[in-house]
């Protein structure tokens, strides 16, 4: 309780905001029974918009406390993109190889020394390449399409998460604050959990139990890499990479063969690694 106490009134105003503010997105997406309609992009903007409103009644200013300038912070920017993609890619490796699901047939194809990638757009093409060409290619479109959604979609949710709820809560990379935001961040998602978005098999368990604990881990990796410098585009990038590396497995992998428990077990277990060395290496 007495932890409670020492969150700022400023954090619960923004928590509350962005609560109302989304009342307006969820009504028309529980209404529609649709995650994957225009009105999720608008609602994930609502913690920015509800950050933007706070700093001017505050007149904190619209910048301040927060560094812009992507090269100050290019290192952790770059871990940033590639964990949550590397995580991927080990959750498919070690969920095919376990029988945990199974690799749509034909996703990718080896033949002559040409690689082809099936149900994905990359910018060179998916159709027969060389290794050479192929590996650049698929990192190269992966990239370009997580900077695209991180600076039009996941941008809105890091200005309000870490850009101002983390500076009254966590700033001095507090457990326990990181732990309210997470929880806060987690039941934030749940009315579209509950439509059977991120936990279809299990949207009730998954909605209370098991996304708060997801965003726990993204909280303390987005945060403390945010704290280093506080660099904004660090979260932004964690969370568009996220998003976008997820939709590797969604079209690789074959969803009636999958074990989901156990592939959100290996992908969570990740996480915990990853999220844990993010820890150690937060001074």
């Amino acid at each position: 309780m007495n932890k409670l106490k020492q969150l700022s009134n400023k954090g619960w105003q923004f928590v509350a905001l962005t609560v109302v503010l989304s009342a307006i997105p969820y009504f028309f997406i529980i209404s529609g029974g649709d995650t994957g309609s225009s009105w999720t992009l608008l609602l994930m903007w609502m913690p920015g918009l509800a950050a933007i409103i706070l700093r001017l009644v505050h007149k904190e200013g619209l910048f301040s406390n927060l560094v812009w300038n992507p090269l100050k912070g290019w290192k952790w920017i770059l871990l940033a993109a590639f964990i949550p993609f590397t995580i991927e890619i080990l959750t498919i490796v070690l969920s095919v190889l376990t029988g945990v699901a199974q690799l749509q047939e034909g996703f990718i194809t080896i033949e002559n020394g040409q690689v082809a990638l099936k149900g994905m757009a990359m910018l060179l093409g998916a159709s027969g390449q060389p290794w050479y060409i192929f590996i650049p290619n698929f990192i190269l479109s992966y990239f370009v399409g997580m900077l695209l959604y991180s600076l039009f979609i996941a941008f809105g949710e890091e200005l309000g998460w870490r850009g101002y709820l983390q500076k009254e809560w966590a700033s001095n990379n507090s457990l326990f604050g990181f732990l309210m935001i997470g929880v806060i961040w987690g039941w934030w998602h749940l009315p579209g959990i509950l439509l059977g978005h991120n936990y279809p098999d299990y949207p009730v368990l998954g909605g209370i139990v098991l996304m708060p604990m997801v965003t726990i881990l993204f909280s303390i990796a987005f945060g403390v890499a945010f704290n280093k410098q506080r660099v904004i585009w660090v979260p932004v990038i964690f969370h568009g990479a996220v998003n976008i590396s997820a939709e590797i497995s969604n079209v690789g992998l074959v969803e009636e063969t999958m074990n989901r428990p156990l592939n959100d077990v290996i992908w969570t277990g990740l996480w915990v690694v990853a999220t844990l060395v993010v820890w150690v290496k937060r001074r």
